[in-house]
């Protein structure tokens, strides 16, 4: 009886081990992968100026509430007058707000000339900018009506 105890305990602690294991290797490879993606962010691209997609007729509905949805987690970003200038940052400002969005919401960072980078979300007809330019920084949201909502945060220029 002993011996099959101690036997399951051993084989509890391999499968323990097992886990913690794989656990750590699929960190890794995600943290990689972040790295990666911030490297391939911030080359300089040629593509980086086109547009996002060409407009393509939608056929599927959408539910009212991821639309709400979109506009709440906007209203909520908006309201923590998040300033984060430095490129380096901007995959954590993505990701954050992207795991509020809905499911089918889409994002890109863009690298632009002179320091200059925004993230953008999208979400069929409705969309999310966060712009930081040479001036400070701006954020732009199109509500599920149509509307345009500004929010600034300006720099004073530097006087020489």
């Amino acid at each position: 009886m002993l011996k099959i105890l101690l036997g399951l305990c051993l084989f509890l602690g391999l499968i323990v081990l097992w886990k913690i294991f794989c656990k750590i290797q699929i960190n890794q490879h995600a943290q990689q992968f972040r790295i990666k993606r911030l490297t391939d962010l911030i080359k300089p691209d040629a593509t980086s100026a086109q547009s996002l997609s060409s407009p393509k007729e939608r056929v599927e509905e959408v539910e009212e509430y991821e639309q709400q949805l979109f506009d709440d987690v906007c209203q909520m970003f908006f309201e923590r007058h998040l300033t984060e200038r430095n490129l380096s940052q901007a995959i954590v400002v993505q990701e954050g707000i992207l795991k509020k969005l809905p499911a089918k919401a889409q994002t890109r960072i863009r690298k632009l000339d002179l320091g200059e980078w925004s993230i953008y979300w999208t979400f069929y007809d409705q969309s999310l900018e966060y712009y930081v330019g040479r001036y400070g920084v701006f954020y732009t949201h199109i509500d599920r009506f149509g509307c345009e909502h500004k929010c600034e945060f300006k720099e004073r220029p530097h006087r020489v």
